[in-house]
């Protein structure tokens, strides 16, 4: 952002050296929380006694601005219970629209430059969204305005895919790889790679215990998938595609987002693993952005098995990236 007041000396401080992150131990209520907006996403742990919070930890892959904030509430609401919490929130949120006033804020005052900036508002307004789930018992939180919690009020929704889904995502993966049309994005293998990226056969196999096809969705049709499969104490994630024309936009951020908390929460994994074509350094960098780190373990290509496509050079290998979760 060109404005730098925004990253004043208290919110540096806060984003460089977070306080509270990490894990709790002995936590008592979780929840994770999404700006689908830009893709943030932060888990809030507590530990609460007797309906007061005791202790805040978090952790995620958020902006500067979430993440201080998030660093700073660990700090502010030590003994408090939800309804100081939703108080403290009304205030702060009152605060960065300029009709509230700086007392009783500590160092969330420090967020002031919000004021001229309304579009970040919500990059600070995530950890608290997250927070109140947590308290309220609910495992999810959005920052969309004008719902609560138990909502999912993004511009995409995510479910889990069926039987009769496999013939629209065979369509997704090949548009978003394959074609000049794939060019719109900057997913495409089509430089590299002729021929399909998947078929049905493929897909329907994945559809199995274990093993999810994810899928992101809205009233106009299918937006986005991705493959996520339990492999022992990793999960694995591939055939991650988005519709050419909406990447960029902050879904694919969320997906991943989305499958690492399946493969956290729900499996119990310890790190997502996936395969990356070894010269997408556009693409590898995106995920180490995400926190993946290149392993330096390679995996050859199948050539001559056109299942997976028709290589157009002879340099293709895949290599391992994995992340701890």
């Amino acid at each position: 952002m060109a404005d730098t007041t925004l990253y004043g000396a208290i919110v540096l401080e806060h984003y460089r050296a977070p306080r509270h992150r990490g894990t709790l131990a002995s936590r008592t209520h979780a929840a994770d929380g999404a700006n689908p907006l830009c893709g943030d996403r932060l888990c809030i742990e507590l530990r609460c006694e007797r309906g007061r919070i005791v202790e805040l930890g978090h952790t995620g892959e958020a902006c500067a601005i979430a993440t201080a904030t998030a660093s700073m509430l660990g700090d502010l609401v030590a003994g408090f219970d939800a309804a100081q919490v939703i108080d403290l929130e009304r205030r702060f949120d009152a605060f960065i629209a300029g009709t509230g006033a700086r007392e009783g804020l500590g160092a969330l005052a420090a967020m002031q430059d919000l004021q001229r900036h309304p579009l970040r508002r919500k990059c600070a307004l995530l950890p608290f969204a997250t927070l109140r789930a947590a308290l309220a018992g609910t495992p999810h939180a959005t920052t969309e305005e004008g719902t609560r919690m138990n909502s999912n009020p993004a511009p995409w929704r995510f479910r889990t895919a069926q039987t009769a889904d496999v013939d629209a995502i065979v369509a997704l993966v090949q548009s978003a790889y394959r074609g000049e049309g794939s060019k719109q994005g900057w997913t495409t293998e089509a430089d590299m790679l002729d021929g399909q990226r998947t078929d049905p056969a493929s897909v329907a196999a994945l559809l199995k215990p274990g093993s999810v096809v994810l899928l992101a969705e809205s009233d106009a049709g299918l937006l986005a998938c991705a493959h996520i499969e339990r492999q022992d104490k990793a999960g694995y994630f591939g055939m991650f595609s988005v519709n050419p024309s909406l990447q960029g936009g902050g879904i694919g951020r969320a997906m991943l987002g989305e499958a690492e908390r399946i493969a956290r929460a729900d499996w119990n994994c310890e790190e997502m693993q996936m395969t990356v074509i070894s010269i997408r350094d556009e693409l590898i960098a995106w995920y180490e952005r995400r926190g993946y780190r290149r392993t330096g373990q390679y995996k050859p290509f199948p050539y001559g098995d056109e299942r997976f496509g028709v290589p157009k050079r002879d340099d293709l290998r895949f290599e391992l990236l994995v992340k701890a979760l």
